[in-house]
């Protein structure tokens, strides 16, 4: 069975595939694009857990993998680089079914970084290419320097393919301007769980 599903807060994410879970539906696979792949089974004494890990190398990821495998728990999904991994274990009645808030804390502080690391990537590849291409800013214009006063007289190939060019070169400029505008969104939203948490730990410990 496949579900489609686009989680922000993976805390969200974690407490729904834990409800399909005493549902009977296991996870066994997730993709980029939000698929979510599941089996049928029953699962009354399991629990998913997700983590989030910056692993640059493959043994690293085999020692992560390692550490969790060792008191019980299996991988289901993630790889290296940049990724969430999917945990499943058999668990007893004692085991809380979502993560502590400490773990949430941490998963959003490395979420916070990579998010701001790829902000800032990306901010500055877009001004290092606007002033490459032409001094002159085109964000708010993206047709700029196109030139259309030929189109109404092409016909047949050329009229498809300034079309295509034209389509193409605003393109190229446009994406990289609302990929950086929905991964600050994205950046924002685990900064202020970031905080939110920390607060919480914080006022625990004082009491």
């Amino acid at each position: 069975m496949r579900k489609y599903r686009w989680f922000i807060d993976f805390e969200r994410e974690e407490s729904w595939l834990n409800d399909n879970l005493q549902k009977g539906y296991t996870l066994i696979a997730k993709n980029m694009f939000g698929v979510y792949h599941f089996v049928e089974m029953q699962n009354s004494m399991k629990i998913i857990r997700l983590d989030f890990q910056r692993i640059k190398s493959a043994h690293d990821f085999e020692s992560y993998k390692s550490q969790f495998e060792e008191v019980g728990w299996k991988h289901i999904d993630g790889k290296k680089g940049n990724s969430f991994h999917y945990w499943i274990k058999v668990t007893d009645k004692n085991e809380k079914i979502s993560s502590d808030k400490e773990s949430f804390n941490n998963i959003y502080a490395k979420l916070s970084s990579y998010y701001a690391t790829l902000m800032l990537i990306l901010f500055f590849s877009i001004i290092f290419v606007n002033q490459t291409i032409d001094p002159n800013p085109f964000i708010l214009n993206p047709l700029k320097g196109i030139n259309y006063t030929n189109l109404l007289s092409m016909n047949g190939f050329e009229f498809v393919f300034f079309s295509a060019w034209s389509i193409g070169i605003m393109i190229f400029r446009v994406v990289p301007i609302w990929l950086l505008f929905f991964i600050a969104f994205k950046w924002l939203i685990q900064f202020l769980k970031y905080k939110k948490i920390e607060k919480t730990l914080i006022l625990d410990k004082e009491k």
